[in-house]
């Protein structure tokens, strides 16, 4: 608690010295003086039971219009209908104000987004399906599902061995981001052949195929928009549509500029195939390939760290500006 009786005191003996020093009047009535006293007392007392902040945060907007259409993976979403237009409202709304989140998206764009677009052009697929890795991982290639999805697009281990992924007790090739990147467009490639429409491909990459091809055959249905799903399944094309409007549009509801592309580079490494003949700490083998022991994890989060390594082979990422001969 705020001890307030010396403040008073001095500033009581301040006011007296100040008024009897600067007066050339003589006081009439005493009363007047103390009425000069209490009333800055008062001022005092009140801002020290009931402080004013120093500094007011500016509210943020919350109210921002979404375009009139909206585009995902070159189709159409139904904003005639209510219910499709008010869910895409709530995702676009919950983003478009989640500022500190949006603003990790745009920097972690600059180091994923070129890989994934290029990845996309090569294969012939919408780069909309960008928009998805965003709304799986939020762009972080070693983050784990409660479920145990792993990665930029969240493989569960079955999936990842299903498209030749190692995925073990030695190393979990799914928290790199290249391959998984390669797997996650064949799979998405494949559930837009079988359900013949991007909404439900991805509708199915949440659910699982089967999920999703039970549930259209049970309601008569093969339009999602229409479809009764799980609720986080409802969510989910709809939040991918809204993270891309956010992105896209990010200048028009307030974000500043993102930072200059090259603090957010990809980090540069070369790949070496390793044999060990005697178990080798992670530790020893930085100082083998002149770095760090950070900086070599960094590189090779697939790899379990907590283990030596031993035999082999290994294929190991090494910072591009190192010795190889190891």
């Amino acid at each position: 608690m705020i001890k307030s009786k010396p403040l008073f005191k001095a500033l009581f003996v301040s006011i007296i010295s100040v008024g009897l020093w600067n007066s050339c009047t003589p006081i009439e009535n005493p009363q007047d003086v103390v009425n000069q006293i209490q009333k800055p007392l008062e001022a005092v007392k009140n801002n020290l039971v009931k402080p004013e902040p120093l500094n007011r945060l500016k509210e943020l907007k919350i109210d921002y219009s979404m375009p009139s259409q909206v585009f995902l993976c070159g189709q159409r979403l139904p904003l005639e209908r209510p219910a499709v237009y008010e869910r895409l409202e709530k995702e676009f709304i919950l983003a478009v104000n989640h500022r500190a989140q949006v603003e990790l998206w745009r920097r972690r764009a600059l180091r994923y987004f070129p890989l994934i677009e290029k990845a996309l052009m090569q294969a012939g697929l919408p780069e909309d399906l960008k928009y998805l890795a965003v709304a799986e991982s939020d762009l972080r290639p070693t983050v784990s599902s409660p479920a145990g999805a792993t990665g930029i697009w969240q493989f569960i281990p079955g999936t990842a061995r299903r498209f030749g992924l190692k995925v073990d007790k030695f190393q979990d090739q799914r928290m790199l981001p290249e391959p998984l990147l390669n797997i996650g467009l064949q799979y998405l490639t494949s559930l837009r052949h079988r359900f013949g429409d991007w909404s439900l491909a991805m509708a199915a990459y949440n659910a699982g195929e089967a999920r999703i091809a039970k549930t259209m055959s049970q309601q008569g249905l093969s339009d999602y928009w229409s479809l009764s799903l799980p609720t986080e399944t409802e969510r989910y094309v709809y939040r991918i549509a809204a993270i891309k409007l956010v992105l896209e549009g990010a200048p028009l509801y307030g974000f500043n500029d993102r930072p200059e592309p090259g603090l957010y580079q990809p980090p540069a490494f070369k790949e070496k195939t390793m044999l060990f003949k005697e178990p080798t700490a992670w530790t020893e083998l930085a100082v083998q390939v002149g770095t760090d022991y950070k900086s070599l994890r960094r590189l090779n989060p697939h790899l379990a760290s907590q283990s030596p390594l031993k035999g082999g082979p290994y294929i190991i990422r090494l910072p591009a500006k190192t010795k190889t001969s190891s």
